[in-house]
């Protein structure tokens, strides 16, 4: 009786296990559900030896159990916008939005290949930094410290506003159009037009 009694309390712990997974899927963060407390547009540009990556639309949205789950950091098309629309004010950093992006895809094809969703000080898509490559992240066109790569606090840093989403040729123009940031009622306090690049470039 009472091995029974075990096995039937590990059957339903495994249960709740499983369904916890499914409804959580592989994403890093809980699905955005109710009030917004910020909505801000971040622009991210990737360039693997001077030719530009395309980032995916739909990184952070799938169906999981048959509803949609939005991931607090996330895009909606392959403009490079990223959308940070969350219930909390919390930073949501670059290494957060690749996990998000390996949450949902895990792949990338360049040039012909499949290659690993990553990114880190050292690696970006399988692409490693050795005696004559490196990984750089600009911010505004200046470089920063290897360091901050992953922790680079995206919240900071939008770019969209309603006066620069307005020309077809902006990236904010199909998703972000006439959108200012959002900062729970206040005032977005680090202005926008901020730019984010990852390059991995050769140092020849």
């Amino acid at each position: 009786m009472i091995i029974l009694i075990i096995l039937t309390a590990l059957a339903v712990a495994s249960l709740l296990y499983l369904s916890s997974r499914s409804t959580q899927g592989e994403f890093p963060f809980p699905c955005t559900k109710g009030t917004l407390v910020i909505h801000v547009h971040p622009w991210l540009q990737i360039r693997v030896n001077g030719k530009p990556v395309t980032i995916p639309a739909y990184i952070g949205i799938k169906s999981i159990n048959g509803a949609e789950c939005i991931e607090p950091i996330h895009t909606h098309d392959s403009s490079g916008i990223i959308h940070i629309e969350a219930n909390d004010k919390r930073n949501y950093t670059l290494g957060d939005f690749f996990a998000v992006w390996k949450a949902t895809y895990g792949n990338i094809t360049i040039n012909g290949q499949i290659r690993p969703v990553v990114f880190n000080a050292t690696d970006l898509f399988g692409f490693r930094v050795d005696r004559t490559h490196t990984i750089v992240v600009l911010v505004d066109g200046k470089k920063i410290d290897q360091g901050s790569y992953l922790s680079l606090n995206l919240n900071s840093l939008d770019y969209c506003n309603s006066t620069n989403s307005i020309s077809e040729d902006s990236p904010c123009y199909s998703s972000a159009r006439d959108s200012d940031p959002y900062w729970g009622g206040e005032t977005y306090p680090y202005g926008t037009g901020h730019t984010i690049v990852i390059e991995y470039i050769s140092n020849t």
